[in-house]
């Protein structure tokens, strides 16, 4: 799904949220665990974004098709997932405060299954220090052609950790429960 697409349907929809907020806490929530097939996601989204409403129509089947297809991505050999972030034409500053958002999102779903970091590898360890010092990061970015490599860089470092988040603690999740399916 793209970003202006994402953003029609949440308009249409008064949700308030960003599309890069919203495609952030799905990839936590899947990155963290969450289980192929669950509709969890929809719950989070109501409490975060909708008042504790339920989430109807074409929100709803737009979250059920990114969910599918954040899913796909992260599991696919071929490295396809990307961050749904504004377009490159949107000022360095906007696109950075959607990517720190993005990350931000993306903690609060990967917190939301409870993993214990004391579990997790270093490597992932590090990526959630990292993740949260993002946050941290000023969104006033110069833009120059350095600061957008920059830039760049660091979407591809974000990119890259949220699949080994998903190895690590994703696809365990869904690897035991489909084979606790074919056992019985």
């Amino acid at each position: 799904m793209e970003h202006q697409q994402l953003l029609s349907v949440i308009n249409e929809h008064d949700f308030a949220v960003t599309p890069s907020e919203l495609h952030g806490l799905l990839v936590g929530l899947i990155a963290g665990g969450m289980f192929k097939g669950s509709e969890e996601y929809l719950e989070h989204v109501s409490e975060l974004f909708n008042n504790g409403l339920t989430v109807k129509g074409s929100m709803k089947s737009s979250l059920t098709e990114m969910t599918n297809e954040i899913f796909s991505e992260l599991e696919s050999e071929d490295m396809s997932f990307e961050l749904l972030l504004l377009d490159d034409d949107e000022a360095l500053s906007d696109q950075a405060e959607e990517l720190i958002n993005w990350v931000q999102y993306f903690l609060v779903g990967f917190g939301f299954n409870k993993r214990d970091l004391k579990t997790a590898s270093n490597e992932v360890r590090e990526i959630i220090d990292d993740f949260t010092s993002i946050t941290k990061m000023d969104a006033e970015i110069e833009d120059s052609n350095e600061a957008q490599a920059d830039f760049y860089e660091i979407i591809e470092f974000i990119r890259v950790s949220a699949v080994l988040v998903h190895q690590e603690f994703g696809k365990q999740v869904n690897k035991a429960t489909e084979q606790s399916k074919t056992l019985h």
